[in-house]
């Protein structure tokens, strides 16, 4: 794939600003910010339906995503994503349940690193992998917006 597919480019939304990049054929990366990736900062299609699509997910108008979306990782973190992403919208999982999934009860710590290391958070729902006492993994302004997108999703299951 020749170098120059690869865009990047930030859209206001109601959290503020959020990067996207796209490798041409995918969306490779969501970044809540304004950040620099690899490639150009031009919008291009893939960019603009996926914060169009995350925009009407901010607006409870979406449950879900369509735009593709390819994640680099290991073959671990893959499947849990993969995981994350058959959350159904206003629900939660620990990452204990993924492990359990997964086959792998013990690997819940990774679970929970490999979370950490998911390139496209929003697209894929790792807002909705919560603590054992199911509050929001992380700290700072990640559990907050991790707790704002589970209160947006709250009406879902009341």
């Amino acid at each position: 794939m020749p170098s120059d597919a690869r865009t990047f480019y930030t859209y206001p939304t109601t959290f503020g600003p959020i990067t996207i990049g796209s490798n041409g054929t995918a969306v490779t990366a969501v970044i809540l910010g304004e950040s620099s990736l690899p490639g150009l900062r031009k919008p291009c299609a893939l960019t603009t339906q996926a914060a169009n699509e995350i925009m009407e997910y901010l607006a409870g108008k979406r449950t879900a995503f369509t735009v593709p979306c390819k994640l680099a990782g290991t073959a671990f973190q893959q499947q849990v994503w993969r995981a994350v992403a058959n959350i159904p919208y206003g629900q939660t999982r620990t990452a204990r349940d993924l492990a359990e999934t997964l086959g792998a009860p013990d690997s819940f710590r990774a679970v929970g690193a490999a979370l950490k290391k998911c390139p496209t958070p929003l697209l894929v729902p790792i807002h909705r992998v919560v603590s054992a006492t199911g509050k929001p993994l992380g700290s700072g302004q990640a559990a907050a917006v991790a707790r704002a997108l589970l209160h947006l999703e709250a009406p879902a299951h009341s």
